[in-house]
């Protein structure tokens, strides 16, 4: 039976204005899609018959898009491509001529308040949403999401973790198989926002397997 105290079901929580480092850990996982096949990467638990997407705890000093590539990879055997999407969000824009991203900064469209980047002015590496869960044992986890690509007739590169079974599935399947709303809800973010890249740019076809990566900002 799904209850609060773990990913399975989609609750409200109530989080404290504090927590020690000893009551919470951080998370990151991936929305892979092949896009080309309109396929999405999950995770399936034969014993428990769940299934959701890869993401799991970061490690010490790690960034957490490096974590939620990792985790994809430890969970499924595939390697991502994390994907520079057009989001909305309230991240600082850098401001130094030497950043990388310095040109698509300019580019950049903001609110009336000049707090939240407007969708589809600038293409970046962030988290697209995040989601919260107690444990059992009363530790907040804080799991932030990645949108990312694979070509799902690649293959695996490495055998996936014990128990988790991976699977490329059609979109809608992946919908329906999710273990709740929540997950729905990003997988369509994520589908959406590909969309809009496609709309603009043509079809993504530059990570399937031999093509050339010609995209600099991710």
């Amino acid at each position: 039976m799904s209850t609060p105290n773990d990913d399975t079901a989609t609750t409200q929580i109530t989080i404290p204005s504090l927590l020690p480092s000893s009551n919470f850990y951080l998370a990151a996982g991936t929305i892979t899609l092949d896009p080309h096949r309109c396929r999405l990467l999950t995770i399936h638990n034969p014993t428990t018959h769940i299934t959701k997407l890869p993401r799991g705890h970061q490690d010490w000093d790690e960034p957490l898009p490096l974590t939620a590539r990792r985790e994809t990879l430890e969970e499924t055997g595939v390697h991502p491509t994390l994907l520079a999407v057009p989001l909305s969000t309230r991240c600082t824009a850098p401001t130094s001529s030497d950043h990388a991203l310095h040109a698509e900064a300019g580019r950049a469209r903001w609110d009336e308040a000049g707090d939240v980047l407007l969708e589809g002015s600038a293409r970046l590496v962030e988290p697209v949403a995040m989601m919260t869960h107690y444990q059992p044992d009363g530790a907040l986890a804080v799991v932030f999401w990645y949108v990312a690509l694979a070509d799902s007739e690649a293959g695996a590169v490495c055998e996936p973790e014990a128990g988790c079974e991976a699977r490329w599935v059609g979109y809608e399947e992946g919908v329906r198989a999710m273990v709740n709303g929540d997950y729905v809800k990003v997988i369509q973010q994520a589908i959406r926002l590909v969309g809009i890249i496609e709309e603009m740019d043509g079809p993504l076809t530059w990570y399937l397997t031999g093509a050339q990566h010609l995209d600099n900002r991710e």
